[in-house]
């Protein structure tokens, strides 16, 4: 029995290069009929699975009480061991083209697809076994890491511990390090004795549970020499595609002219980098891709068995010694490409006819943090004076019921009190100095109130109003109403929240005004809620989201993005609005887009999209920008 990986690994380079036509085909495919067909099955069946919810979206808060509920951990297992089956399928079809090369057999891209589909349910049986089994794993790591917040984060404000990193914040850190450093190890060790299990369910027709249960026999004794192996492929994959965009990053040093007054040049050189570093990131993401399972398919049929192909698809000694480029089913393979081509074109350029304005509208996030001390006069003052088109800010009740502005739900991170919002009287917020943790000249500044902030901000911007709540409000949602129409801002604030229900009774209240929901983590489809924008975070705000919430009338509007680069991509993608530390950077970057042609955008959002454009970032200052 051959466990040594070199021998194994030199019979998986000799399988690639002779199979290697059918495999990019089959690893193509499955990534098409993944985008065309799967990935719509999946969000189907998560939607069954919400439909108990009273919106059919679980939104941040709500998510952690959804799962640890009996109905929302099963629909945890299904939606996970669906996926997990999915790519399962995926793998499956490489192992059999690999599998066919062992038995000098030409498997083609078609024949494994339908080989591996048949065995659809088994695969996806074999993933919930396998998904149970690490999250019974899991739950004893997730309750250390519970306790360990419990007993040394939770007293203050988490942004406190983000932001100041006391040293019991350091302490929890290195403590939950540790534990997490075991759990990857422990799930990396089960991986290892269940490597076997896949060939099992597809060669040797065994269940899920089964598989799993003679893969850890099988492996046995080698269990730590493959866990090791494992982890060193893990990391021989993720430095072969550092290598490999290190390699493109300089190629663009040397093409790309970082004259910016002869955008041309610019254009030319980034269109050629584009090219390449396309071409070369999928190189390797397919040549990684593929080579793993005829790995695993030498190892199972090094150490469980021989196994067999259940119908025989391909006849003994039809492989050859080179790889065939003859190709089964061309009609279905090009109409298959061809519909993916224009399903992908038409998210960028067909589901909305682009504006080459740029309409997206800069909010200063509390006002600009970047540059004063956040949710203080004096950073409105600056957020106005740098052109903000809205001021963001966030409010809740002190103890008087006066609604002030502060985001969290003390003061420790601001000011090093010890004091909660809702405790703090009057009297407590004239003393409190909010302003020298961030420079010694903005030590006069107190917690505003949000009737200062909008007397300020008439008839110079609009008001983002977020509502916070830490379960001590009173009557919010009625005390911002009255706030805003006794200040004549009616026309000029918008309100939203983290918590929809919030958004709910607010907008109860005064039904036509315009409402967002704020959001970092969903499960389910956003812009089926009741609101009028949604302000999501930047991996969230993707092209196909921003399509869909436009179809349904609803804005996007991104958070918080402070990156130059980011920003271009942001309003680039089609954002309604940015919300940013850096409102001054945000108006420049908005200035540069008017002077560079439709094409010339395209061009440069793609590079920033593909991460081209971060040398030249890094080679300006922030005063240049």
């Amino acid at each position: 029995m051959n466990t040594s990986p070199w021998p194994i690994l030199a019979d998986a380079f000799c399988d690639f290069r002779r199979t290697w036509p059918q495999l990019v085909l089959t690893d193509l495919m499955a990534r098409v009929v993944a985008v065309i067909i799967i990935t719509p099955a999946v969000g189907l069946l998560g939607k069954l699975f919400l439909w108990r919810t009273a919106t059919g979206v679980v939104t941040d808060e709500a998510i952690v009480s959804f799962l640890v509920h009996p109905f929302g951990m099963a629909a945890l297992v299904v939606m996970a061991a669906v996926s997990l089956g999915v790519l399962f399928a995926e793998t499956g079809q490489l192992m059999v083209i690999g599998f066919g090369a062992v038995e000098d057999r030409r498997v083609t891209w078609l024949d494994a697809l339908f080989y591996s589909y048949r065995r659809a349910a088994a695969l996806v049986h074999l993933a919930g076994a396998a998904v149970v089994r690490l999250l019974l794993i899991s739950v004893p790591f997730l309750a250390a890491i519970g306790g360990i917040y419990w007993l040394l984060v939770r007293t203050y404000d988490i942004n406190y511990y983000l932001t100041r990193k006391p040293p019991g914040f350091i302490a929890a850190v290195i403590v939950a390090g540790l534990l997490l450093a075991v759990f990857a190890l422990i799930v990396a060790s089960k991986i290892a004795a269940w490597l076997l299990a896949l060939p099992m369910v597809l060669f040797e027709g065994k269940g899920g549970p089964q598989a799993l249960k003679t893969s850890a026999q099988s492996i046995g004794a080698h269990r730590r020499k493959l866990t090791l192996w494992l982890l060193c492929w893990l990391a021989a994959t993720a430095l072969l595609s550092a290598a490999v965009t290190t390699v493109v990053s300089w190629l663009g040093g040397l093409m790309v002219s970082h004259d910016g007054s002869n955008i041309t040049v610019l254009l030319i050189g980034l269109s050629v980098v584009i090219i390449v570093a396309g071409l070369a990131n999928l190189a390797v993401s397919v040549f990684t891709t593929v080579l793993f399972p005829l790995l695993v398919v030498r190892l199972y049929r090094s150490m469980a068995g021989p196994g067999e192909l259940k119908p025989e698809i391909a006849a003994p000694s039809s492989l050859g010694d080179q790889a065939s480029f003859r190709t089964p089913g061309k009609i279905v393979f090009a109409t298959s490409i061809a519909a993916a081509a224009i399903a992908v074109v038409g998210v960028f350029l067909l589901a909305d006819e682009p504006d080459w304005e740029d309409p997206t509208q800069i909010i200063a996030h509390r006002g600009g943090a970047a540059v004063a001390p956040e949710n203080t006069m004096a950073a409105f003052r600056r957020g106005i004076a740098d052109g903000a088109d809205w001021l963001e800010l966030d409010v809740q009740e002190d103890a008087d019921g006066t609604v002030v502005v502060e985001h969290d739900r003390d003061f420790m991170r601001a000011a090093g009190a010890k004091l909660e919002v809702w405790q703090a009287t009057k009297e407590d917020l004239a003393e409190i100095d909010i302003g020298s943790s961030f420079a010694p000249e903005f030590s006069d500044q107190r917690v505003p109130t949000l009737r200062e902030v909008l007397e300020l901000a008439k008839g110079k911007s609009g008001v983002f109003i977020e509502l916070k709540y830490y379960g001590h409000d009173v009557s919010l949602e009625q005390k911002v109403v009255d706030l805003v129409e006794e200040t004549g801002m009616i026309d000029h604030i918008v309100i939203m929240s983290l918590n929809y229900d919030g958004v709910r009774k607010t907008a109860a209240l005064r039904p036509d005004w315009t409402y967002g929901l704020l959001n970092a983590v969903a499960i389910g489809d956003l812009t089926r809620l009741e609101v009028n924008f949604l302000a999501l975070t930047a991996s969230a705000t993707t092209v196909p989201m921003i399509r869909r919430s436009h179809r349904r009338g609803m804005k996007i509007h991104a958070w918080t993005i402070d990156d130059p680069v980011q920003m271009w991509v942001m309003m680039s993608r089609g954002v309604d609005g940015i919300i940013t530390d850096k409102v001054e950077l945000a108006n420049h970057v908005k200035d540069l887009r008017a002077e560079v042609t439709p094409v010339g955008r395209f061009i440069i959002w793609i590079a920033a999209e593909v991460g081209l454009l971060r040398g030249m970032e890094a080679s300006s200052s922030e005063e240049d920008a």
